[in-house]
């Protein structure tokens, strides 16, 4: 009975999945919702195919004056991926592949969890896809981001943790303590679960010390001393990298909300809530989790206690964690991925509440069959917000009754001009080769206000508009010549009409469908003025 419940929510995540638009996002190019972030976790992977880099010292393609090296999470995926590559041959859905298998693994998980804790199919199948439904999660977890693998481990994590106690196995204990250390190694934010499972053991270790259950043992803080210190050491470690090499590109402090005037703070309220909220879960959906969440404290006296302090513990770290990286919530919607492991506990808590003290309301048909079909309701929404990220004018978008007309079009004329300047990119890399343009030669791509976009498209090392694209173009072309750039990739040819570029546009030597590519070193009118 218990394997083919297995299989049928391994089935129910398929066919979620399926209308996602997986199938075909699998073989899709980088889409261009956040394509920046995207880019530089896939120049990683590639340098790792590409250079056979030790896996402690990443790189990625816009090189600076450091060959490109710098890190930012625990490269565990990326290394995986270009090891991979080199016996596959690069192909992207490899990537997406392993970060959908830890994700899904977690949701498998999750679901264990629940069936074997409430002991309800239904609730264990209906919870994990509830979670699914959020749109980040359903747009990162096909994706080439660590955030949502960084979820899954954390949910595998606590699966073994809660094993471990009811089982009372000491090696399943520390198995749930090796994924919470992939979790934190690969995003901090993925420990929120992680910390308060420490302060409820140090409650119990201190003031229920006559307590003589499994629970209570000094020695059960080892793992947490282990895999804080192990995680303390790989920060301090990629600290010490970046700050010898590129130190630019990843966030490695806190932008919290007291460091923003009171106006700054005010607008970023507003796209916390009319943006990031949107794209954390449906607005609805969320208050309804909200109301479940402050229905635990009214019956609080019938709630598992455990389980209360654990909710209570998991919002306070989630509040936490939004003051403390306040400044992103404008447009980083992934940031709030890790934040999703709240999603469950309040329904868990209030559920097994019911089981013990209403049955009958637990087991209720008229309410399951309403919970059914709004979760239909969430999938749908999830599934249209999933699809339009890569494909505008899927039939299942345009089609939408819940997504406004203008939305729809907007994403079109944003797809619509990414792709009519970078689609050339993803086939360009033979043409370089052809004429003589090595992966280690060094380019200049313009116009590219990211730092890896164009440059991993390509497979070509080099450099992007990014610090020097606001520069005067004398200074642009002298500082780059020094940092050895031998050739301009033109992406935009409307930039023809800049006559300040004129100089540096004589010595053409390919076109690629709308790109073409200039030869900078016959070039002798450079000057060498940096930027000051």
């Amino acid at each position: 009975m218990k394997r083919k419940t297995d299989l049928l929510f391994i089935l129910v995540l398929l066919i979620v999945s399926f209308f996602y638009g997986y199938h075909y996002i699998f073989f899709h190019r980088p889409s261009f919702h956040h394509f920046w972030r995207q880019t530089d976790c896939l120049s990683i992977a590639m340098n790792y195919y590409q250079d056979n880099r030790n896996f402690f010292e990443p790189a990625v393609l816009w090189v600076g004056d450091k060959d490109g090296r710098t890190v930012s999470e625990f490269p565990i995926i990326y290394f995986t991926v270009g090891q991979l590559w080199k016996i596959f041959g690069h192909h992207e859905f490899i990537f997406r592949l392993i970060d959908v298998l830890i994700v899904f693994s977690g949701l498998f998980c999750l679901f264990r969890f629940i069936r074997e804790f409430l002991g309800d199919t239904f609730w264990a199948i209906v919870i994990p896809v509830f979670l699914f439904t959020s749109p980040v999660l359903g747009y990162y977890t096909n994706n080439f981001l660590a955030d949502a693998p960084a979820l899954g481990l954390a949910l595998i994590a606590c699966y073994f943790y809660w094993k471990a106690f009811s089982l009372q196995k000491k090696s399943l204990y520390w198995l749930s303590f090796f994924f919470f250390l992939l979790a934190g190694l690969i995003k901090l934010s993925s420990l929120i679960t992680f910390f308060a499972f420490l302060i409820i053991q140090l409650y119990i270790l201190i003031f229920r010390r006559k307590d003589k259950s499994w629970f209570n043992q000094v020695s059960l803080l080892l793992p947490y001393v282990i895999v804080a210190g192990l995680i303390f050491a790989w920060y301090s470690y990629a600290r010490y990298y970046n700050s010898h090499n590129l130190n630019c590109f990843f966030l490695q402090g806190i932008l919290p909300i007291w460091k923003m005037d009171s106006a700054a703070r005010i607008e970023m309220w507003k796209d916390l809530f009319n943006k990031m909220l949107p794209a954390f879960f449906s607005k609805p959906a969320f208050f309804f989790e909200m109301t479940v969440f402050l229905l635990l404290f009214i019956f609080y006296k019938k709630i598992n206690k455990y389980l209360l302090l654990l909710n209570f513990l998991i919002f306070v770290g989630g509040i936490a964690f939004i003051l403390l990286f306040f400044e992103v919530f404008n447009v980083h919607d992934y940031y709030l991925t890790n934040l999703l492991i709240f999603i469950p506990l309040p329904l868990i808590a209030f559920l097994e509440m019911l089981k013990r003290n209403y049955p009958n309301l637990f087991k209720n048909i008229i309410l399951k069959s309403i919970l059914s079909l709004g979760l239909l309701l969430l999938i749908y929404l999830a599934a249209v917000h999933s699809r339009m990220k890569y494909e505008p004018r899927d039939p299942f978008v345009r089609k939408s009754l819940f997504i406004k007309r203008d939305v729809i079009t907007d994403w079109e004329i944003y797809t619509d001009y990414n792709l009519k300047f970078y689609k050339p990119l993803e086939t360009i890399n033979p043409y370089l080769r052809e004429i003589g343009i090595k992966r280690n030669d060094l380019v200049y791509c313009t116009p590219d206000v990211t730092f890896n976009g164009t440059l991993y498209l390509m497979d070509q090392k080099g450099f992007t508009d990014i610090f020097y694209g606001a520069l005067p173009e004398d200074n642009r072309f002298a500082a780059l010549k020094n940092l050895g750039v031998k050739y301009m990739v033109l992406v935009d040819t409307t930039f023809h009409r800049n006559p300040k570029l004129a100089p540096y546009l004589q010595h053409k030597i390919g076109a690629y469908e709308s790109v073409e590519i200039f030869d900078l070193r016959p070039d002798t009118n450079f000057r060498v003025i940096l930027s000051e």
